[in-house]
């Protein structure tokens, strides 16, 4: 990793220094790594990855995205097959890119996978454990806690009492990180991991650039307004959870997705694992992609992605090394991988949404739909 002087974007250059160099990671990665050998960890890693693409697997057959307790999609019929979603994932391109890197933001997928799926598969225990474990790994997942904890009672046998359900999942979350945490405790001498690593994201002290969009802004940004705008950003991220976990009660997978898709593009430290992740898990919802609103224009959308995975890496390229360029290439680049991700994130709430009030109201089906 790389610190930057705070001067002008203009004038940014990389500075390795010692500290920066070290990624802060869970106390509990440092102990799994030193006991691993390089081949070990490949085949970790591999696993890893055969593992998201089973459990992607397994949520496309529990049929949770096209029904529920409370709706059943007109269009169940055009889901795309099992085979079909894993094989996505296992061929996309940012999959096999992140497969190349090895970053430890791929541990946090698997969890909040299995969670899902978990939840899918009536096990809400197993799927509060993995959550848990997930937002030990990366705090962000805690934000999943509220659209998995409602797929998790929708796909619950019988007709549990709600209050006492969500109060069950929350003791078992609150109570798996913890332990995590305090086995943390017991390998290291002192609670400063906390603040050195569960607690980065709060705070942002790492400005290193990434495909996301603040770490251009906070450098930009006067100390003295950076708590306040910290707070803004969090409170931003905060504000989707609970009212899509409200807004989609009657489909709780499609909320779940559509949570992981802000997460991938308005989370701190953007990171190309999430976003693949969150591309591939679209799939899941194929029944509605003709109600999107991108889907009148892919190819636009799609040419975009591609555009910008081969000009984001030249632009940092230019910048970080050759010295050619400046902050301002890479961060415009950055503009347009998120605004595209939103584009496409935008069309998917479109899409579900339309096809719940086409359910609901038949004789509207193939309609233009108007503001009124």
């Amino acid at each position: 990793m790389w610190t930057y002087p705070l001067i002008s974007s203009n004038c940014l250059r990389p500075v390795a220094t010692e500290s920066s160099l070290l990624t802060p990671n869970p106390p509990l990665f440092l102990a799994l790594f030193s006991l691993l050998s390089p081949w070990t960890s490949l085949l970790l890693y591999a696993a890893l990855d055969l593992e998201i693409a089973h459990c992607l697997c397994n949520i496309a057959k529990s049929g949770a995205a096209y029904s529920s307790r409370l709706y059943t999609s007109p269009r169940k019929g055009r889901s795309w097959s099992p085979i079909s979603v894993a094989a996505v994932y296992r061929f996309k391109p940012l999959t096999l890119m992140t497969c190349l890197a090895r970053p430890t933001a791929v541990f946090t997928t698997p969890f909040t996978l299995y969670a899902v799926s978990s939840a899918c598969e009536a096990r809400p225990y197993r799927a509060a454990f993995s959550l848990a474990v997930a937002s030990y790994i990366s705090l962000h997942s805690l934000l999943l806690v509220h659209p998995v904890g409602l797929l998790c009672y929708d796909r619950a046998k019988g007709r549990p009492d709600a209050v006492v359900f969500g109060a069950k999942l929350a003791r078992l979350v609150t109570e798996t990180i913890m332990f995590l945490l305090l086995l943390s405790r017991w390998l290291l001498p002192s609670w400063t991991f906390l603040e050195s690593v569960h607690l980065t994201p709060l705070t942002m002290p790492d400005l290193t650039s990434n495909p996301g969009l603040w770490w251009c802004l906070f450098i930009e940004m006067f100390d003295a307004f950076r708590n306040f705008f910290l707070g803004v950003f969090w409170l931003h991220m905060l504000s989707y959870s609970v009212p899509l976990t409200i807004r989609l009660k009657k489909q709780p997978l499609a909320a779940v997705i559509l949570m992981l898709g802000v997460i991938s593009v308005i989370q701190p430290y953007a990171n190309i694992a999430d976003t693949g992740a969150w591309l591939c898990s679209l799939t899941l919802l194929g029944h509605v992609f003709e109600l999107s609103s991108a889907h009148r224009y892919t190819f636009p959308a799609l040419a975009t992605l591609l555009y910008c995975m081969f000009l984001g890496p030249a632009f940092h390229h230019l910048w970080v090394y050759a010295g050619s360029g400046n902050a301002n290439f890479f961060y415009a680049i950055n503009l347009v991988w998120s605004l595209d991700l939103l584009v496409l994130l935008a069309g998917a709430i479109y899409a579900v949404m339309r096809d719940e009030w086409e359910q609901q109201r038949p004789e509207c089906k193939g309609n233009e739909s108007r503001q009124i």
